[in-house]
Order: C-alpha cells, then structure tokens, then sequence
C-alpha cells in the first residue's frame, strides 16, 4: 500500500521550516520508507524530498471565513485519492516523540481522528469523543464524500460551524479514533499551571506519547527562539522547556541558542 505523511499550508502563518522540522522528525521516526506530501500555496524553501502539490480548489476559500482554518476541507478533495491511498495527516505545529509506525494501522472506510474535548483534556478513553482534525488518518478515496457535501452549502456549514473539525466531526459517516494516550497537549498535559510556571518549566512528554499537539499559540517555534514570546499574561514564561529547544535544534536548519 502506497503510504504517505500530508500535511497543508497556506498564508505566512508557518514557515517552510516549519515544514521541514515536522518532515524530518516524522520520517526519522518511522521504521519503514514513506513519502511525505505538503499541500500548499508556495513550495519556496520546502525541502527537496517533500512532495508539494496544490491546495485543491484553494479559491473556493475566499467564501468562507477567516477564522476556521476552512482550507483543510481540501484534505478530502476527490484528487487526494489520485496522491496516495492511506495517508497519515499531521497539523504543522505537532512535535515528533516517538514511533509513528502505528498511526498507518489501516483505518479501512473510517476516518482516524485526535479526539479533543474532556476525553482527550482528562486522557479518559471512557469519555466520548469529539473529532479533532489535528492528527488523521485515512484513506481518501473513502473521504472525499466530505468536501462533495461541504461543496453544496458552504455558506450554511460555515455558519453553523466555528471551525473545519467541527463540521468534519458532525458529517462524517464512520468516524474511529487514536489511543488518547498517543497524543499530549501542550497546553492540557505539559504547560504549567498559572504560579506553578514561576519556578517549573512545562513538563516532558510521557514514554507513552508519540506526539505532541500544539493547536494555536504558542507554535512549537514561540517556545523554542528565545526571541519570541510564548506566553501570554498572567503567565510568566520563564522557563521554556529544553526538550523543545533540543527538538528544535535537532532537526531545525535555524539552531537557536540554549539558555
């Protein structure tokens, strides 16, 4: 079976560094060959061996709103299907910790989702889940019955909708979903509680986490560059965690200095 990483990127909200660091970390930490796919607007800066072809129909987003990250509805564009059949996606601000070989267990018909909500804030498998779009795997010839439906009423779906996953969460037809234990939160599972962030950096990922989601601010980068601010008051920010430094230097073309 033809097996790939996708990922999406459009705008200047990530850079191809980005890109690259999560390419890296992801191929190393697989046992076996694959390809890794970017959709994006610009391939300027992208390494060489990471396959880029273009957001489909990536105009259609003009209707829709700002806010909702709406262009990742192309994940199910029926072209998916023509690129690879079963790919493992990942949201560009996710942190590589382990092996990701078990995210390719072949989901069949169903679309392989990170649950959010207290399921996957209290890692209580026993709590129902709640689709989040940030790690999937699929096979997109299954899928593409999800752009084809957002296709017949944008404007409705984004407005019911706040966000892609929601509406990703509410039409798809056989949802299944990772172990909670494989993905931590870095702001649910590692950052500090507020006063605690005074005088202990956020924790380290757990043996059992393979990885770790960011979802928003801070980016992975915010807590790695010493130059750039990663937190927001009333937190302090003052011990930025060294095992994203490390991350980052180990597999960043931009090292940046340990404190």
């Amino acid at each position: 079976m033809d097996r790939a990483f996708l990922t999406i990127k459009w705008g200047s909200e990530f850079n191809p560094d980005d890109v690259n660091i999560l390419k890296r970390a992801a191929v190393t930490n697989t046992s076996f060959k694959t390809r890794f796919i970017c959709l994006t607007d610009d391939r300027k800066g992208l390494d060489a061996d990471i396959e880029t072809f273009p957001i489909p129909e990536f105009g259609l987003y003009k209707k829709t709103p700002e806010k909702g990250i709406w262009p990742k509805i192309s994940l199910f564009h029926p072209d998916i299907a023509d690129i690879a059949e079963l790919v493992v996606f990942l949201d560009i601000d996710t942190i590589v910790c382990g092996c990701l070989d078990e995210f390719f267990n072949d989901p069949q018909e169903s679309l392989r989702l990170l649950s959010c909500g207290p399921r996957w804030v209290n890692m209580d498998p026993s709590l129902p889940p709640n689709a989040a779009t940030g790690v999937m795997a699929y096979r997109p010839a299954f899928q593409s019955y999800l752009f084809k439906f957002f296709c017949k009423d944008i404007s409705r779906f984004t407005g019911q909708f706040a966000a892609e996953q929601m509406f990703v969460g509410s039409a798809v037809e056989k949802a299944s979903y990772f172990p909670v234990k494989w993905v931590e939160s870095f702001k649910y599972h590692l950052r500090q509680g507020y006063l605690v962030d005074l005088v202990k950096p956020p924790s380290t990922p757990k043996a059992t986490t393979k990885l770790v989601a960011f979802h928003g601010f801070p980016r992975p980068r915010d807590v790695a560059d010493q130059s750039m601010a990663w937190t927001r008051p009333p937190r302090s920010g003052f011990h930025r965690p060294k095992w994203v430094i490390n991350y980052f230097n180990s597999y960043s073309d931009q090292v940046v200095k340990p404190f």
